[in-house]
């Protein structure tokens, strides 16, 4: 961090700052004192280049210099912020749940146009959000789905609280039940359904894999919102073993998976009794989300 002693102007920092967090091989290094240094100076990011020349004060510096720290130990903007933007919609993130992802912006967009396209009709849409997390998935349905009302779970009660909090803060926890409850280990008899979806963000990185992800993701983000502990593919078998219990007859199942996982999702979603099976690719061209319907006895 540059010494208090001379004149730094915004401009300068943004400068300093690029330079100085690319050299340590942080990408978008730009973007990070950009929005580091919104947050120090109150301002949004178009506004530090209409005030580029403004100098910083002594107290700032030093709050920028305590935010920069904590990026040069790997935490991510995210938590630094303690906010994100998911789905347009602004939400506080923080360790308690994995930070949403633009991936998962193509999971809720799949559930939120088939809804409108299908369900627009009636009186009222179900949704079951299996682990939750900070809770980005069910409070854009709720937020763009009028007729939706959604069921979120969560095996922790951490996490369940931010989801709470974003609800509230978001205005739609009327229209969202959030619940603790371990799907995989658990039983699915408590949820109340049937619903008319179920859209699921699961842990689906193996256990093998685990220690090869970036430092930023595995020692700050929740473990057990990253991986089943297992092969990766254990809610996703779950899911579609408890489809006839919580869809309506012809109801659906969205997920989201992993880089090369899309597959053997659909495959398992095939074998237990799935059909209509589609992928949506995300905007890498990886096929990113995997859809089923399923026909069960009517539980209405």
């Amino acid at each position: 961090m540059p010494a208090e002693q001379r004149v730094w102007t915004i401009i300068d920092i943004i400068r300093w700052g690029t330079g100085y967090l690319t050299d340590k091989g942080f990408d978008e290094a730009r973007l990070t004192v950009e929005l580091l240094l919104s947050e120090t100076l109150g301002l949004k990011r178009f506004d530090l280049y209409v005030k580029h020349d403004q100098p910083l004060k002594q107290g700032e510096l030093e709050k920028l210099r305590t935010l920069i720290k904590r990026r040069l130990a790997h935490e991510p903007v995210q938590y630094i912020l303690g906010k994100t933007t998911f789905y347009s919609i602004d939400l506080k993130v923080d360790r308690r749940a994995l930070i949403p992802r633009p991936e998962t912006e193509i999971l809720a967009e799949a559930v939120i146009e088939h809804c409108r396209t299908f369900l627009s009709q009636k009186e009222g849409v179900r949704v079951l959000d299996i682990g939750t997390g900070s809770g980005c998935i069910a409070i854009a349905i709720a937020r763009f789905v009028k007729n939706a009302s959604v069921t979120a779970i969560d095996s922790s009660a951490q996490a369940i609280e931010l989801a709470d909090e974003n609800s509230r803060a978001t205005k739609t926890d009327d229209r969202i039940h959030f619940m603790q409850s371990d799907f995989l280990k658990g039983s699915v008899d408590s949820f109340e359904g049937p619903f008319d979806i179920v859209v699921s963000n699961p842990p689906y990185i193996p256990a093998s894999e685990f220690s090869g992800l970036p430092e930023e993701i595995r020692s700050y983000e929740p473990s057990n919102a990253l991986t089943d502990g297992g092969d990766g593919l254990g809610f996703f078998r779950k899911i579609a073993e408890s489809a006839p219990t919580l869809l309506r007859s012809g109801g659906w199942v969205f997920v989201e998976t992993a880089d090369g996982q899309a597959k053997h999702v659909a495959d398992i979603f095939s074998g237990s009794g799935g059909s209509e099976v589609g992928m949506k690719k995300d905007l890498l061209n990886i096929e990113r989300v995997v859809m089923s319907r399923f026909f069960v006895r009517s539980m209405d």
